[in-house]
């Protein structure tokens, strides 16, 4: 039987500058599909490793683009540090398989007091 979880860790890095502005556009559907109220920008996390073979064994909700010309998002739930937490993975997106972004309802730099090339660890749940 497999573990109903799986625990990630990585790095915090600095993102693309985009993540505030594309939760922002999906916020509505967020709201709908996840139940949180998003805050506004993303916590990106390095894992130094390629996740698509575990991402792809792991059950994600797929939240649909909010209009024409945006992609579905892949969200994955978990939780850092107690706070639940979605790790999302656009259907297109610039980052490598080693990144994901994570959301959530509040500032997670802010709440855990991260900067750049902190460690974290991140539970990731097989079931959404």
């Amino acid at each position: 039987m497999r573990e109903d979880r799986i625990v990630l860790r990585g790095r915090v890095i600095s993102g693309l500058g985009e993540g505030a502005k594309y939760v922002l556009i999906y916020r509505d559907i967020i709201r709908r599909y996840l139940g949180i109220d998003p805050y506004p920008g993303t916590l990106n996390i390095d894992f130094g490793k390629d996740l698509s073979d575990i991402l792809a064994s792991i059950s994600g909700r797929m939240i649909p683009p909010p209009h024409n010309g945006f992609v579905p998002v892949i969200a994955y739930r978990g939780s850092m540090n107690g706070l639940t937490v979605y790790a999302v993975r656009p259907c297109i997106t610039r980052h490598g398989w080693n990144v994901l972004e994570l959301i959530a309802g509040v500032n997670l730099r802010e709440r855990f007091g991260l900067r750049d090339g902190d460690q974290v660890e991140i539970v990731i749940y097989r079931v959404f």
